[in-house]
């Protein structure tokens, strides 16, 4: 089942339907993909590339 299913006139480029075929997969990844970008986020504030701030946020909109 197509998401988007009767919204368009035209049939789905070959390569959105390749891309959409990992979405099973990756909802069981999710999870993980977070802690590491919660990781990502805390680390690029150790290295002043952003704010502590900007790091709050981004772990805090992360784990709401």
């Amino acid at each position: 089942m197509k998401l988007w299913s009767g919204r368009f006139t035209k049939n789905t480029d070959r390569f959105v339907d390749e891309f959409n075929t990992s979405l099973p997969v990756d909802k069981h990844l999710y999870k993980q993909d977070i802690r590491g970008s919660i990781a990502h986020a805390k680390m690029l504030a150790k290295c002043a590339i952003i704010t502590k701030e900007e790091s709050k946020q981004i772990v805090e909109g992360l784990e709401s």
